[in-house]
Formats: structure tokens, C-alpha cells, sequence
């Protein structure tokens, strides 16, 4: 009966509804909790439904009674557990965590094809490209994998090598991810003008002077003006241009927008080290700073110089007088210690938008020392 309500997870699970996959494995794991693949299963389903925490604290829990079964079936889904338990780390912003689980896995299974390829697409977003690349070749050199996957690895190792040898400058990959977004809102932009919606209106009221001020959300920094991407003006109705992070392949290059690679910004141009990632997407662009003297007021200050390059560009400061404003900014938060991220909406802005925030982080880091920037997706490196 277990095996039965197990495969009818496992078919949801594969049918791409995890929720129904969760209620059926809560009803199984009632039954028969000390059951290791019902647990790491639940766990799956959790890392699906975002819920890494709880993933982890689970995985966790199976890890500990796998280790101290020590049977086979124990043995049999160790190796899953641990990769999954590096999944987890990399939702919650663990690189170090996940480099571990990894390379455990690596360690007691050589050459296990999903432990070679996690480590080494991680060391790419932590910024660290030789070992990265090291990984790589190696799971390359094992041939454990289908043909497809291996195939689809070699290119991706072979654009990187290229980008390397061509001496490229890495803003290329920002260009590029703004230049099809402002491509594809400019076709639907187009389409819905021709109704009579506006493109990029802010959300504006009366303040209580009288004077139009834009709306601030309740609990929002007071920098974090909205503009709509498109309004129908006689009804008010709101429309998005794209409602997911819109990931774009850089003519030449194109294996490398299936996953973040960090490349360092030129040394010489910045007094602090600086990072852009292959897969930046500009309506939903990441901005990490890393503090090297973390302290509330360190983080106030960064968080100003922010908020003042939020405004300008709301205000049109990247763009013409009648388009191209950053368009939302999310309130900050930090995924690790001394790391601060905001997510902009960077519309029609151009891509100097990214050369500005570089100038004015170069003036706060004088006062505020900034150990590392990355733009786009990735992790912070140490």
C-alpha cells in the first residue's frame, strides 16, 4: 500500500503538480514516517514549492536516520539526499553549503554525473571560473551522462573559453539583456498605444499640500516610486510587459544563458570588485553589495546611494524625456551577512544605468569600503 500511494506521488511529482504530490505524501509519511524516500521526496516537493527552510530541516532529519540505519536502502539514497540538501543550500543563498554536499557526494560516488555538474554551475555563479572550469572538464572527461548532456557541457564550457580568449568586456551581457527587453516592451508598447494606453506612467496622488507626489507602498523606502509598465487611462487598468525575469542569450555565446556565470568588471576601472552575471535580467536586474566593515549605519549609507540612483533613473536621468525610467525597486534585504540585494525593474532605461550606480558605489566606497558588487544572478563571492 505504501509503494502505491508512493508512485502516486512520484506521478504528480512528474506531472508537475507538487502540490497535489505534497498532500499525497503527507497522507503516506502518517503511515509510515521513518520511510527515507517518502521523506526525500516531501522535501523534493518542497524545494518546488519554494519552501527551501523546511526542505533542509527535513533533509536534515533523513540524513541523521540514514547515517545511523547505515543498511543499504540507507546507503542506496544517501547520495540523493545530500544533492538535494545542496539544492536546498543554494535557494537559501549557501554557497558554502552546497559546495560541501557537492563534493561529499563526489567523494564517495566518483565521477556521479549530477554532483560534478552542481559543483562545478556553482563555482561559475560564486565567480570562481578556474575551478569552475576544472569541474567541468572533469565531468566532461568521465562521460557518465547521456550524450545530450554532455554534448549541451561542452558547448557551454566551449563559449566560456571563447568569451575568455576574445578579451570581451562583460558589460556586453547587460547590453544584451537590455536590448531584447526594450525590444519586446517596444512591440507591445507599440500595440497597446495604438488603443490609447501610456507606457511607463508612474503611479502618482496629492499629497496633502496639494502637490502631485508619486505613491510610496506602506512600508516601503521612501525611494521606491512605481511606474507602470502600460495604463489604460479611461479605465485605470494596469497591464505588465512580462511578468517573468526575461533571461537573454548574447549573440555568439548563447550556451552561456542557461546558467550564471560571474565575470569580474576590469580591475583597473573600479576601486572595488565588481562582478556582472551572464544571466541578468533587466525588468528584474539584481543588485548585491557586499559591505567589507558591515554596521548599520554602513548599511544606511549604501542603502541612500541606492535609493538616489533609484530616483534619478525613475526620473528619467538613463533615459529621454518621454521614455526609458527605472520602473519599481524592491525594499532590500540581505541573504547572507554583510550582503545587501535590491531587485530593479530597470524598464527602458539604458544600460549607463549600470556605469552610474558604478560611480556613485565608487564615491560611497571612499567612506563606506564595498568589498564585492555583483549585477545580475549569482553569489557574492568571499
Amino acid at each position: 500500500m505504501n509503494d502505491e500511494i508512493a508512485e502516486k506521488a512520484m506521478r504528480a511529482l512528474r506531472g508537475d503538480d507538487p502540490r497535489a504530490a505534497r498532500s499525497t505524501l503527507a497522507r503516506l509519511l502518517e503511515q509510515a514516517p521513518e520511510r527515507l524516500d517518502i521523506q526525500h521526496a516531501m522535501a523534493v516537493t518542497e524545494l518546488r514549492l519554494g519552501e527551501a527552510e523546511s526542505a533542509l530541516e527535513r533533509l536534515d532529519k533523513a540524513e541523521r536516520q540514514a547515517r545511523a540505519q547505515a543498511d543499504e536502502t540507507a546507503a542506496a539514497l544517501m547520495g540523493n539526499l545530500i544533492l538535494t540538501k545542496a539544492a536546498a543550500c543554494e535557494d537559501l543563498y549557501d554557497p558554502a553549503g552546497a559546495e560541501a554536499c557537492y563534493r561529499e557526494v563526489s567523494a564517495n560516488e566518483e565521477g556521479n554525473p549530477r554532483a560534478s555538474l552542481g559543483l562545478a554551475y556553482l563555482l561559475f555563479a560564486w565567480g570562481r571560473l578556474d575551478e569552475g572550469k576544472a569541474a567541468l572538464e572533469s565531468y566532461l572527461q568521465a562521460g557518465l551522462d547521456e550524450a545530450e548532456a554532455l554534448d549541451g557541457n561542452r558547448a557551454f564550457l566551449t563559449s566560456l573559453r571563447a568569451f575568455e580568449a576574445g578579451d570581451l568586456h562583460p558589460r556586453i551581457f547587460v547590453e544584451a539583456h537590455r536590448g531584447a527587453y526594450v525590444e519586446f516592451f517596444d512591440h507591445h508598447a507599440r500595440q497597446m498605444e495604438a488603443k490609447g494606453w501610456i507606457a511607463e506612467p508612474a503611479r502618482m496622488k496629492r499629497g496633502d499640500d496639494g502637490a502631485i507626489v508619486p505613491v510610496i507602498a506602506e512600508g516601503a523606502r521612501p525611494y521606491a516610486a512605481e511606474r507602470m509598465d502600460l495604463v489604460d487611462p479611461s479605465t485605470g487598468q494596469h497591464g505588465m510587459v512580462g511578468d517573468e525575469p526575461m533571461i537573454v542569450a548574447q549573440a555568439g555565446f548563447e550556451p552561456l544563458a542557461r546558467a550564471p556565470v560571474l565575470l569580474r568588471w576590469p580591475e583597473r576601472d573600479l576601486p572595488f570588485p565588481a562582478w556582472i552575471s551572464t544571466t541578468c535580467p533587466w525588468n528584474h536586474l539584481r543588485i548585491q553589495v557586499a559591505l567589507a566593515e558591515p554596521s548599520s549605519a554602513a548599511a544606511e549609507e549604501l542603502d541612500a546611494i541606492i535609493g538616489d540612483w533609484y530616483r534619478a533613473g525613475f526620473d528619467g536621468a538613463f533615459g529621454t524625456h518621454d521614455r526609458g525610467r527605472l520602473h519599481t525597486i524592491d525594499d532590500p534585504e540581505s541573504p547572507r551577512d554583510a550582503i545587501i540585494a535590491w531587485n530593479v525593474d530597470c524598464g527602458r532605461a539604458e544600460a549607463r544605468a549600470v556605469d552610474d550606480l558604478f560611480k556613485r558605489l565608487s564615491v560611497l566606497h571612499e567612506q563606506v569600503p564595498l568589498r564585492q558588487v555583483v549585477i545580475g544572478r549569482g553569489y557574492v563571492p568571499d
